[in-house]
């Protein structure tokens, strides 16, 4: 298989547009700056696919987006909702519309053999997004069929896949597995990207915490029958005891009530 960066740039120069999909609850940490890099260096246009957005309110959306309409369009979407994807359909034709097809490379005589071959289609779309923002999921809404495996775990997908929408649109899929960069432990667990080789979940949820304390502190304690306060370990021993997930001595389990809350923010049951 390719390095993963230079399949990341053979997908954004084969394509007319990109788009990249991000966690609505996490529209800041789901981005990757590499990636938008490349994609501005290239010259292509760019969407934001903001996912699963039925979980988080239009309140939260509006303020994290903000920035983000400087640099692309921007829409909203859950795989959830099928009318979703006629207006992710509609907004993908109205961009190519806007921004016409990608200049062809003109090869020469002597030029080195091209070792692949490139998606060919009326409109071609580059996807691209962290493990667990619900790429997979999008491509299969769009395709009206499972034609992509969706898993929670990073590298699930391999390689370029492409994937035929309408017969005029066809999308390249890219690798499930963004590089991990040392220190970026917690944005793998809050966006769910990592969720089996976590080496310490309470480091994940004292910042998953923090998050709903600044955010939507009433979401939390509604959810855990709890009241959510500053002192963070507090309230993981309040989880811990309502679950009565306790070891010897009467002690609550951090880890097990750490690990608990994680898969509950990731599966969607936990709302921001």
């Amino acid at each position: 298989m390719e390095a993963y960066w230079d399949l990341i740039g053979r997908i954004i120069k084969e394509s007319d547009l990109v788009l990249e999909v991000l966690d609505a609850r996490l529209v800041e940490l789901s981005r990757n700056d590499v990636v938008e890099k490349m994609v501005e260096e290239i010259g292509r246009p760019m969407l934001f696919v903001i996912n699963k957005s039925d979980l988080v309110s239009k309140k939260s959306l509006k303020e994290q987006v903000r920035e983000l309409k400087k640099k692309g369009d921007v829409i909203f979407v859950s795989s959830k909702r099928p009318k979703d994807v006629k207006v992710l359909l509609y907004a993908i034709k109205k961009i190519f519309k806007k921004h016409g097809k990608r200049e062809k490379t003109i090869r020469q005589v002597g030029d080195p053999k091209i070792k692949t071959r490139e998606a060919k289609a009326e409109i071609v779309v580059g996807v691209l997004g962290y493990p667990n923002v619900g790429k997979s999921s999008i491509i299969n809404a769009l395709a009206h069929k499972k034609k992509v495996k969706v898993s929670k775990k990073a590298g699930t997908t391999h390689g370029i896949h492409w994937v035929k929408v309408t017969n005029e649109i066809k999308l390249i899929d890219s690798p499930g597995v963004i590089p991990l960069v040392k220190g970026d432990e917690v944005r793998y667990g809050l966006i769910g990207a990592k969720t089996d080789k976590i080496k310490d979940p309470s480091i994940i949820t004292h910042a998953l915490i923090k998050l709903f304390l600044k955010n939507n502190p009433k979401n939390f304690n509604e959810f855990y029958g709890i009241e959510i306060n500053e002192d963070v370990d507090d309230v993981i021993e309040q989880i811990g005891k309502k679950k009565s997930y306790l070891l010897k001595g009467n002690n609550v389990d951090e880890f097990r009530t750490s690990s608990d809350i994680i898969r509950d923010w990731q599966s969607g049951r936990l709302k921001l």
